[in-house]
């Protein structure tokens, strides 16, 4: 997205970052997305059958009770 003359990036996370911070494997995050389980990020399937994951880092760490400056030391 670009605002002004900046451009602005969201920070995101793969399955693998995300399932390791809780605790848990890609696969689990991987399924908890694809059944709208999680309320931080989306998947996607495409025309070719494959998944496409987006979590949204801030949702994400606001989910498992973190904030974003806590995580960026």
């Amino acid at each position: 997205m670009i605002m002004g003359n900046e451009e602005i990036r969201v920070e995101t996370l793969t399955p693998e970052q995300a399932g390791k911070m809780i605790g848990k494997g890609a696969e689990f995050v991987r399924v908890g997305l694809q059944q709208n389980i999680f309320p931080f990020g989306n998947a996607v399937k495409t025309k070719s059958g494959q998944w496409n994951y987006l979590i949204i880092a801030s949702k994400f760490y606001e989910y498992i009770g973190l904030k974003m400056e806590e995580t960026h030391d």
